[in-house]
């Protein structure tokens, strides 16, 4: 997903991407930790430009860091990697070895291109949640000025 600043005040504040393997359960979180401010921006899931205003946006960085300082969001990651599972990695077909990007496909396993989808393991995790992707997100809702989801 893209998330681009409405009015950004700092380098950071202008884009905010994750694909949806990240954006999914960073979105579930925000929505936990703030029901009352997140509940205004109707479609965290979709890309048709919903999104929060500049005195929301900070209102949920300041949340967010409470989490982070708290190590609460370090405890919540833990449980979402717990709770993962790990799914054949489409871009190698599940062998490890890739075509070369942008393309999609089993490689040849002699040349020894590592698939860039999945760094060679064959597998991807169904979710992804990490602190430091939290923290990013903290950094650009600081600076956005409020945001659009596209």
């Amino acid at each position: 997903m893209d998330v681009n600043g409405r009015r950004p005040s700092t380098a950071n504040g202008k884009y905010f991407g994750n694909n949806c393997s990240w954006w999914h359960p960073l979105a579930e979180y925000c929505k936990q930790i703030q029901p009352e401010i997140t509940a205004r921006c109707t479609h965290w899931h979709t890309n048709d430009g919903d999104g929060l205003d500049e005195k929301d946006s900070v209102a949920l960085a300041e949340a967010l860091q409470r989490e982070i300082d708290s190590d609460r969001c370090e405890a919540y990651a833990k449980t979402v990697e717990a709770a993962a599972t790990s799914e054949r990695c489409l871009i190698c077909e599940g062998t490890g070895f890739s075509k070369p990007m942008p393309e999609i496909g089993a490689g040849d396993t002699a040349t020894g291109l590592k698939c860039w989808g999945c760094g060679g393991e064959g597998r991807i995790l169904s979710d992804y949640f990490s602190v430091e992707n939290v923290q990013e997100f903290v950094t650009f809702l600081r600076g956005c000025g409020g945001f659009s989801i596209w």
